[in-house]
């Protein structure tokens, strides 16, 4: 995406008359944007195979073709290009339907300056995971980590509006390793559950959509690493770090009132945050054991040593691949800039907020699962935030956890 010349963006509504509302909106970012207007989707497809968008945006609801059809359509054919959703009113099984298809919903009515925040964020993410570094890192890849068919099967249905999630519940317990992991991690304190549950289909439905397709993603992801390897970086440890991160992201995001669809995103960005490591384990495992190495002696983070010897973070590599897996892009922008939140375009108080205090605060309590020197709290952030005098009242949430047995010790 270049930045020599303006931002190309694909406006596509079957009413006309949003289509010049949003023209006449939009009037005063001319010399930024360069942008079309079409109302039909078929047409809007045959303008993209004559001149290439960095941004798609529309409609959900249209005739001949709706705008999931169209965004999947984009998607596969332009992978590259942004797709945003702006639609009024959409029920949980046509967001959930749109979801792999959609990097961000815009909610009707929508004024240009929220469209020029959220335009900008999501083309700074592309950029990020789009740079020289991370493309000369990414070429020596022959190909990134694809999810087993099983787990791949499972995470489908999280997306069938006419899959319950008591039917899920049930695929997952045919499947002995995705069953025990959520076992495992439902019946920690993490989740706040007395009574034991044994039952797949009970905890599937206790633990809530997003935290359940992310717990079937790190257990996909993980799962493929040979024994010999899973010993050796912790691997163990680090999915309990994660489920940690993603617990304690959701209660920071409740006590400082973000609303539950935050709170779930930012229950599975915990869980996903370092899920640019298992990219590290298995095309750099040279590289990694010496950064590792270099982050103890020089009690230095792993990230800022990343950046060093190879350019690239586990953040952008984590970014990159659940980009690749089409999730949201809330949930890739709080993995890319997880220990680097004020890269973030957007610095008020969010998802990415959460997940990174969430990660400093478990590694300050428990930090040895063999990942180096631990990652810390960006106090500077916080400080811009206006949150300082929070450090406390976040650590007191992860606290009471801390007597708990470790998930892995009872398996």
């Amino acid at each position: 995406m270049s930045e020599t010349r303006p931002i190309r963006l694909l406006f596509v509504d079957d009413d006309l008359n949003v289509l010049n509302g949003l023209r006449r909106m939009l009037y005063g970012m001319r010399g930024q944007w360069k942008m079309e207007f079409v109302h039909k989707a078929v047409d809007a497809l045959k303008v993209m195979e004559a001149t290439s968008y960095d941004v798609v945006i529309s409609d959900l609801r249209m005739p001949d073709m709706d705008g999931i059809a169209f965004l999947q359509a984009v998607r596969e054919k332009y992978p590259d290009t942004i797709r945003f959703m702006l639609s009024g009113y959409m029920d949980k099984a046509l967001q959930t339907q749109a979801a792999q298809c959609v990097h961000q919903f815009i909610s009707k009515p929508c004024d240009a300056e929220q469209l020029k925040v959220l335009v900008t964020r999501a083309l700074a993410l592309y950029n990020r995971l789009r740079s020289g570094n991370v493309t000369k890192i990414l070429s020596r890849i022959e190909s990134l980590p694809v999810m087993p068919e099983v787990y791949q099967e499972v995470i489908d249905m999280f997306h069938r509006p006419s899959c319950s999630l008591r039917q899920i519940g049930q695929a997952i317990a045919k499947d002995v390793g995705m069953s025990s992991k959520i076992l495992q991690v439902v019946n920690t304190a993490f989740y706040g559950q007395e009574t034991k549950i044994i039952d797949p289909v009970h905890a599937v439905s206790y633990l809530g959509q997003k935290a359940a397709e992310a717990l079937i993603i790190t257990s996909g992801v993980f799962g493929m690493l040979p024994n010999k390897k899973i010993r050796q970086f912790s691997i163990m440890g680090l999915q309990e770090h994660c489920i940690r991160v993603g617990a304690l992201a959701r209660e920071i995001c409740k006590i400082h009132d973000l609303d539950e669809q935050e709170q779930e995103t930012a229950t599975m960005a915990g869980i996903l945050h370092d899920a640019g490591k298992m990219v590290l384990i298995l095309h750099f495992e040279e590289e990694l054991v010496r950064a590792i190495a270099q982050s103890k002696q020089q009690g230095l983070p792993m990230h800022q040593i990343e950046q060093e010897t190879l350019g690239v973070t586990h953040g952008e590599l984590g970014g990159c691949l659940l980009d690749l897996w089409g999730l949201p892009n809330t949930i890739i922008e709080a993995v890319t800039y997880h220990h680097e939140p004020t890269h973030c375009v957007n610095q008020e108080f969010s998802v990415i907020s959460a997940v990174h205090i969430a990660d400093a605060v478990d590694r300050e309590y428990c930090c040895e699962i063999g990942w180096g020197y631990p990652e810390v709290l960006d106090t500077k952030y916080v400080d811009q935030l206006g949150l300082a005098d929070k450090i406390e009242t976040w650590r007191r949430l992860h606290l009471p956890d801390l007597q708990e047995e470790p998930v892995h010790a009872r398996s």
